[in-house]
């Protein structure tokens, strides 16, 4: 993530402020939020007597970059405000503009909505006493709820589907690009697989692409909103629930140990199953499993190789660089039936 002066952010969102609603206006507690991959801000909005009129949350891609997939901020708009038309839980979008004149990128602003992401590992001490059981059925009720979204007739225009070979074929440079020789080897193996096994007709429509606890807030174990649809788009869409299962699986993780208390598989797949009113097997959803973890292991890949080269630094995926194997190893054998 590009570094951003907060100070000139601040000054940029009072000259927003005051342009938008009247010179009084202004803004104040601005802040970098985590977890995006675009650029996103939290700040309050004041009226000309100082009080905070909304909390919101400012997204913006960086400067200088290509405007498609996660950097096209605003396509993300469109998809947002008909999922909250039918009801799913995601923030509301208040504000957007392609006008560069404020912050030199075009930008949209969201309510900034109370809570905390669910990490399964270590949830803290805000969710003690939560049975994950609960978490996880309100997040597979959300994720139902979102494919049920007939993208045909709401987003009309927004981007054709993507088929799943062209989504396995996408992670192949990435994947070229691992860390280590043995990891593209591994890789290229599971790629094999997929293409020897992939489903005749899946039920495309609206996917979020990083389904995952760490992507939704929950306040008081109440699920408020799903967010970071920064890579959705239409497709597959049982991906999600793959890469749900994918990131709670204790095979596919060096460190799963903790996530031997998430929900059986088979429940979560039955709940999903009820929620989108047809049926869908555990088995039918380990291609999609396998699929998640082929992604992650490619994205792991590369990242570990940028963190040791010294391009892009970052000692997590030191840790995560302990599970490529296994997640390479897993989607093989879910593949070929062992899992």
């Amino acid at each position: 993530m590009a570094v951003v002066d907060l100070d000139d952010l601040r000054d940029r969102l009072g000259r927003w402020a005051a342009d938008t609603f009247g010179s009084e206006w202004s803004v104040s507690d601005v802040e970098a939020m985590p977890g995006h991959a675009g650029l996103s801000f939290g700040f309050s909005l004041l009226g000309g007597d100082r009080e905070v009129r909304e909390r919101l949350v400012t997204r913006m891609p960086p400067k200088g970059v290509r405007r498609r997939g996660n950097t096209d901020v605003l396509r993300q708009v469109p998809l947002l405000q008909a999922l909250h038309r039918h009801g799913t839980p995601v923030a509301r979008v208040r504000y957007w503009s392609d006008d560069e004149r404020w912050f030199d990128v075009p930008f949209f602003m969201v309510e900034r909505l109370p809570g905390t992401t669910y990490n399964v590992r270590d949830p803290g001490p805000l969710f003690a006493g939560v049975e994950p059981a609960v978490i996880f059925t309100q997040a597979v009720d959300a994720l139902a709820g979102a494919h049920l979204l007939d993208a045909e007739r709401e987003l009309a225009g927004w981007e054709a589907p993507r088929l799943l070979l062209d989504e396995i074929a996408f992670w192949e440079p990435i994947l070229a690009k691992a860390a280590q020789p043995e990891w593209v080897t591994m890789g290229e193996r599971t790629r094999d697989l997929l293409l020897s096994h992939l489903p005749s007709d899946p039920t495309v429509g609206v996917f979020h692409g990083d389904f995952q606890t760490n992507n939704i807030l929950f306040d008081d174990a109440r699920l408020m909103a799903v967010v970071d649809w920064e890579i959705s788009g239409v497709g597959a869409q049982l991906l999600d629930l793959g890469w749900l299962l994918m990131m709670n699986d204790p095979d596919s993780w060096a460190d799963g140990a903790p996530l031997a208390s998430v929900p059986p598989f088979e429940m979560l797949v039955e709940r999903y199953s009820e929620g989108v009113g047809r049926s869908v097997t555990l088995d039918e959803v380990a291609f999609y499993r396998a699929l998640s973890g082929y992604r992650f292991g490619a994205i792991s890949g590369l990242n570990v190789m940028l963190h040791r080269t010294g391009k892009r630094p970052d000692i997590e995926w030191e840790r995560i660089a302990r599970s490529v194997p296994l997640l390479f190893g897993r989607a093989a054998d879910l593949l070929e039936g062992a899992g």
